[in-house]
């Protein structure tokens, strides 16, 4: 049960800092040239749909048995990957 509190801790921890960093992305934008905002948006709009796909692994994670959640971890921390790669390419391009 530890190990399964300490990962799911982890993993909200790592979500806030996620959505913190959405919030910096979205008020940077708006000062964005015209030309640039609608790719920006663009990317922001495939950042959110990675984290709300992501969010539904979550959510399967919490809702599983303490013995069976290490199957469903799999899937959510390739997920969480994903997300996190995303992110990361996205504030580089913002630079």
């Amino acid at each position: 049960m530890e190990k399964r509190k300490v990962y799911m801790d982890k993993i909200e921890a790592n979500l806030k800092q996620y959505n913190a960093k959405l919030s910096q992305m979205k008020a940077e934008i708006s000062l964005a040239k015209a030309d640039l905002k609608l790719e920006y948006l663009n990317q922001m709009d495939n950042l959110e749909r990675k984290r709300d796909e992501f969010m539904v692994k979550y959510e399967q994670l919490k809702e599983n048995s303490e013995h069976s959640w290490e199957d469903v971890k799999e899937g959510t921390e390739k997920s969480w990957n994903e997300l996190k790669d995303s992110i990361e390419k996205a504030i580089s391009r913002f630079k």
